[in-house]
């Protein structure tokens, strides 16, 4: 998330020409390394530059980048606090870190504390918005809308993102359009018109080589099936997300994937099979989110047993 933000920041912070850079988020910055290795290397090479220069910002964004797409917000919440006692950090890094401040906050159910720090991500990406016209940055203004404001106005920022920059071929422009778009008719129980999107996100980006995106946008295909009662779709794409989870370390979206998984089959009859996925799931690495799901999915099969 808020990937055009890192780029920003290097374009606005230094005078060296940035300007073929992409979305310069911790992936492109490892390559090929594993994820531990990933960020083994991002540590390396903050301990080597001066604290507080332009490299070190932006370094430590990746790093905020790296614990948000792994969900290991406990880690992310220590980073940021010691972030956060900062005296006068540059503009735009203080709107990424309140931007992953507010998405931590909301993922401990601290929603009124989280819409403090989205408020102000809201109001100042709009002005950046104004000065660097970018697509993906106006689906993400969309995206805090829709997170913390008007959901309305977050879908009339999508068309308006849609028919000026549609005819464009970025997968990850797409991806997120139409992610967002579903995300809003999920949450007003339009789940058909929710699943539209999601598939439409899938196609976009299923063939990119985009692993992490891959995952979620099968994810929320899934979920939007599962919705509609159409079990067996629900399950060949939460089944899809969870091999892409398999290959990375240490990700705690796996024992989600499961717990969906488990729900599923279960609806499928495959009891002894949901029984082996729900024994997979690690409690204490589910965030409160999922807790409720969690107990009645238990309790769900201690009576099917």
């Amino acid at each position: 998330m808020f990937k055009l933000l890192l780029f920003l920041m290097g374009v606005m912070l230094t005078c060296d020409s940035l300007a073929s850079e992409t979305h310069n988020d911790h992936t492109n910055f490892c390559k090929e390394l594993r994820d531990t290795d990933c960020l083994n290397l991002i540590d390396r090479e903050l301990e080597a530059l001066p604290k507080h220069s332009v490299s070190w910002y932006k370094l430590t964004a990746f790093k905020l980048d790296y614990y948000f797409d792994k969900t290991e917000f406990k880690k992310l919440e220590s980073l940021i606090l010691q972030l956060l006692q900062i005296e006068n950090p540059p503009e735009l890094f203080k709107i990424q870190l309140y931007y992953f401040y507010s998405k931590t906050l909301m993922y401990f159910r601290k929603s009124e504390e989280a819409k403090k720090y989205a408020d102000y991500v809201i109001k100042n990406v709009e002005s950046i918005y104004h000065t660097f016209e970018d697509p993906i940055l106006m689906v993400e203004i969309a995206n805090m809308e829709y997170v913390f404001g008007d959901k309305q106005r977050a879908y009339k920022l999508l068309l308006v993102a849609e028919n000026k920059f549609g005819e464009r071929g970025d997968p990850v422009f797409h991806l997120e359009l139409n992610t967002n778009k579903g995300h809003i008719f999920y949450q007003w129980k339009n789940y058909k018109r929710a699943e539209h999107f999601y598939r439409r996100a899938v196609n976009w980006i299923e063939d990119t080589g985009h692993d992490d995106k891959v995952m979620v946008a099968y994810a929320n295909l899934a979920r939007a099936n599962q919705f509609l009662l159409k079990y067996d779709e629900s399950l060949k794409y939460y089944l899809k997300t969870y091999g892409l989870l398999q290959l990375q370390q240490d990700n705690k979206y796996i024992y989600v994937i499961a717990l969906r998984i488990a729900e599923v089959k279960l609806k499928l009859n495959a009891m002894s099979s949901a029984a082996e996925y729900f024994k997979t799931i690690k409690f204490d690495a589910l965030s409160p989110h999922y807790h409720k799901d969690y107990f009645e999915l238990s309790d769900a099969l201690s009576v099917a047993k």
